[in-house]
């Protein structure tokens, strides 16, 4: 019997404090994209991503008015009635500039996308080495990630109710990072806005 008795006055005296330790827990939440779009690093890829994306368009529209011209002279070589050895070598160049663009626009598509996610992988390590830094400097237990809504317009944060307790920590990360955050965009969309509404 005594045992039982030590045993329940150990589990009650664990559960009092597991309970005073929830309530000291603190948590809060980061926005990367805030984070992301006032860091240098990722304005700079955005920037490279910008023209190299340029540089491809105005290659595919050179191939694409290529086509188009040489399409319109097929055309004219059909109503003329031209010899059918004419008209298949001509066929045939049309079909191989249309491959041509087609394979272009595919391969420059993922090298776009090769570029990014190799550029992109050490500004999110820094971003994610800073989120960490922050949540143990500030002695945070839980730090959340909002998330963009794939359907446009609001921010979806990963948990959906919190106390009046949780601290934004993107000015923190920015800071973290060597950003001024007084001089950063300011987001006005999410529903920690929203809440500041009600």
């Amino acid at each position: 019997m005594r045992f039982l008795s030590t045993f329940l006055l150990l589990l009650c005296f664990s559960q009092t404090v597991s309970f005073a330790q929830i309530k000291d827990d603190k948590i809060g939440y980061v926005d990367q994209q805030f984070v992301f779009e006032n860091l240098p690093e990722f304005k700079k890829l955005n920037q490279e991503i910008i023209l190299k994306s340029e540089q491809y368009d105005k290659i595919l529209k050179g191939k694409y008015d290529e086509f188009e011209a040489k399409s319109k002279a097929f055309e004219k070589l059909v109503t003329a009635k031209s010899e059918e050895t004419i008209l298949r070598d001509k066929a045939l160049e049309l079909e191989n500039l249309k491959k041509s663009f087609e394979e272009f626009q595919a391969n420059s598509m993922e090298e776009l996308k090769n570029y990014y996610g190799k550029k992109f992988t050490p500004i999110k390590q820094k971003v994610n080495e800073a989120i960490v830094f922050a949540g143990r400097q500030k002695g945070y237990v839980f730090i959340l990630r909002m998330d963009l809504n794939p359907d446009g317009g609001d921010i979806w944060p990963v948990v959906l109710y919190a106390r009046d307790s949780t601290a934004n920590l993107s000015a923190d990360i920015l800071k973290n990072l060597g950003v001024d955050s007084t001089s950063a965009s300011v987001r006005k969309i999410g529903i920690p806005q929203m809440l500041k509404k009600k």
